[in-house]
């Protein structure tokens, strides 16, 4: 096995073992320069195949009603995932991206705004508002369930937070006050009914030179993972419809690539757009992501002093957007959105 120094002064591996299309190892790194291009190169090919050879294929849709039941049955483990070793794992990277990114920003601010948007149960509002002693919070979700698990949790952040109940497509429901600082996580996007229309009326609330943290559902890894996992009318449904169902019993999540996911925060209006990816050399088995899972097949999380080794590393590759499309979780996009010089 050869190694290089890249130009991040990082040494790589050429890696041998494999997950699906990805490939991983136990011990070793990544190679950026070679790995990474050959295996988006296979993903793209093979996606372009079945697209070819499959053509005419149609999914049904789910509603909101779909996606609010199955919510409803969510929010009863949805605080669960951090008993569960990958998702703390994704936690921790995540955590990582918002803290560099929300502290570089606002180091000057006097005064920061946060609207999460599909607050859920409240985990990230209370990481966010944790930051900082300058900052006032509006928790906003459609599913006042949630918002009734997050109402005692906000209780243990010591600022000011309003919640509110309401539908991300509907811009009248939003606050009149707009916020500097946008919180868009994991699957909201995903499980909207109308994508553009939620990004569009995001990039509208948020303020000119504000932040915005939006998520989405990698289409690399739905691939990845559905061709693993489950049958061939799924692998379908991700590169036809470009939705993915982890399991039955789901309404489809809408998935991107990288490049996907990019254009359709610009059309909606976000100048600035950084698309970044993680976890990237670690991947879940499916039993792996079960919420409640207490064990994990990785290797690497199982020594607390290799994992902490393991996410020196992947707070360094998760900076790169060349990686994202190996996110095993998500694709997070940093965007700004510049100040409108006035006339």
């Amino acid at each position: 096995m050869t190694s290089k120094q890249t130009g991040s002064g990082i040494f790589m591996h050429a890696p041998e073992a494999t997950s699906g299309l990805f490939r991983m190892s136990v011990t070793e790194r990544l190679n950026l320069s070679r790995i990474a291009v050959l295996e988006k190169v296979s993903f793209d090919r093979q996606m372009r195949l079945l697209r070819a050879s499959e053509a005419g294929i149609n999914f049904a849709r789910s509603d909101y009603k779909d996606v609010y039941a199955f919510f409803q049955e969510a929010s009863k483990d949805y605080d669960s995932d951090l008993v569960n070793p990958y998702w703390a794992f994704t936690h921790d990277i995540l955590k990582f991206i918002l803290m560099k990114f929300i502290t570089e920003h606002f180091r000057d601010a006097r005064t920061t705004h946060v609207f999460d948007a599909g607050a859920g149960t409240g985990n990230w509002s209370r990481f966010v508002l944790s930051l900082g002693v300058s900052m006032h919070g509006i928790m906003f979700d459609m599913n006042a369930n949630m918002l009734r698990v997050a109402k005692p949790k906000l209780v243990q952040v010591h600022n000011n937070v309003r919640i509110v109940e309401g539908n991300l497509e509907v811009l009248s429901d939003f606050p009149s006050q707009r916020s500097n600082l946008v919180l868009c996580m994991h699957n909201v996007i995903g499980l909207g009914r109308n994508t553009e229309l939620i990004l569009h009326n995001l990039c509208t609330y948020l303020e000119d030179d504000g932040l915005a943290f939006i998520m989405a559902m990698n289409k690399y890894h739905a691939f990845n993972f559905t061709r693993q996992f489950r049958d061939e009318t799924e692998v379908l449904r991700v590169v036809h419809d470009g939705t993915v169902k982890f399991k039955t019993d789901m309404p489809e999540i809408f998935c991107y690539t990288p490049e996907e996911f990019e254009k359709i925060l610009r059309d909606a209006g976000f100048e600035d757009v950084t698309i970044l990816g993680f976890p990237v050399t670690v991947y879940p088995s499916i039993q792996d992501t079960k919420l409640l899972r207490m064990d994990t097949s990785i290797l690497q999380l199982k020594d607390s002093k290799v994992r902490a080794g393991l996410l020196a590393l992947e707070k360094k590759l998760c900076l790169y957007p060349e990686l994202a499309y190996r996110g095993g979780s998500s694709l997070i996009a940093v965007c700004k959105k510049k100040i409108v010089a006035s006339t």
